[in-house]
């Protein structure tokens, strides 16, 4: 993976020590990257600043209106998401582990789904190292359809 490429990553979670670690825990295993991690407590705060920041990886609590009952939940912030940037890779994460929630989070536009149990850290960090995969290919593609254009350009003269 390039290090060099800035990526930006959102966690939209509505438990703040949780957001708190899962923050920490990417700084930590990932520090060798050049990471942006912003943390949100409800769909509506990220939203004021998705525009600003672009970020490439969303990490998205289901159960986003637990706590405040008027917030979006998770689906509605997935479609608010996806529909702003179909690029943006989301990790739907939750505590149930319900295959109807799955397929849900999926066809909304979800990339992965998480389950918050003893070994949500290490899937989210596999996600992300997937992720990070993903976008260093689109990079690489893009930089090389660049120079083919480039090619064909200076071919015609």
């Amino acid at each position: 993976m390039d290090t060099k490429t800035k990526i930006t990553i959102f966690i939209i979670e509505d438990n703040d020590v949780f957001a708190l670690a899962l923050k920490s825990e990417i700084e930590t295993v990932f520090a060798n990257m050049q990471l942006s991690v912003h943390s949100f407590t409800t769909g509506e705060l990220s939203m004021e600043k998705f525009n600003e920041e672009k970020p490439q990886i969303v990490i998205l609590d289901y159960h986003l209106n637990s706590k405040d009952w008027n917030a979006l939940d998770g689906i509605k912030v997935l479609d608010w998401i996806i529909n702003k940037n179909k690029e943006t890779l989301v990790v739907m994460l939750t505590r149930d582990d319900h295959v109807d929630i799955a397929i849900k989070s999926f066809h909304h536009g979800a990339s992965d789904y998480v389950v918050k149990n003893h070994t949500q850290f290490k899937k989210i960090n596999f996600s992300l190292l997937n992720f990070f995969k993903i976008i260093q290919a689109k990079n690489n593609s893009e930089k090389y359809l660049s120079k083919l254009k480039e090619y064909r350009e200076n071919s015609k003269n």
